[in-house]
C-alpha cells in the first residue's frame, strides 16, 4: 500500500503518534475526519480528470476537424495553382511563336528611322554642304 509516497511503515509510525497526541478517545473521531477527507480528495481528483478528459477530447476532435479542413483548402489552393500553371504554360506555348515573329530587331530593316516614343520621326540629318 503506497498513498502519497507513504508505505504502510510510515503510516503505522504516523497513527501510533496521533494516538499518542490525540489519544485513544479521539483519535477514533480524527481517522473518521482524515478518511473522510481522503475520500473527498480523491472524488474530486476523479471528477477533475474526468473533466480534464472530456476537454481534451473536445479539444482533440476540434483540432482534427480543422486539421482536415485546412488539408481541403491546401488541396484545393495546389490544385487552383497547378490548373492556372499549365494554363500559363500553354498560353505561353502559344503565344511565343508570334512574340518571336515580331521582334523588333526583326521588324526593321537598317535603313528604317526608329519612331520615337512620341510617335514621331527622328530629325532629318542636314544635308546641306556648308563646309564639308
Amino acid at each position: 500500500m503506497n498513498f502519497l509516497g507513504i508505505g504502510l511503515p510510515e503510516i503505522v509510525l504516523i497513527s501510533l503518534i496521533a494516538v499518542v497526541v490525540l489519544g485513544p478517545e479521539r483519535f477514533p473521531e480524527a481517522a473518521v475526519q482524515v478518511a473522510r477527507a481522503i475520500k473527498w480528495l480523491r472524488g474530486y481528483a476523479t471528477e477533475n480528470t474526468r473533466d480534464l478528459r472530456h476537454e481534451f477530447a473536445e479539444l482533440t476532435r476540434e483540432y482534427e476537424e480543422m486539421r482536415e479542413e485546412l488539408d481541403e483548402v491546401r488541396q484545393a489552393v495546389s490544385s487552383g495553382i497547378s490548373v492556372a500553371s499549365d494554363e500559363l504554360n500553354k498560353v505561353i506555348k502559344e503565344t511565343k511563336p508570334a512574340l518571336e515573329a515580331a521582334r523588333p530587331d526583326r521588324l526593321a530593316g537598317d535603313n528604317e528611322p526608329i519612331i520615337e516614343p512620341g510617335g514621331e520621326l527622328p530629325p532629318e540629318p542636314d544635308r546641306s554642304d556648308n563646309g564639308a
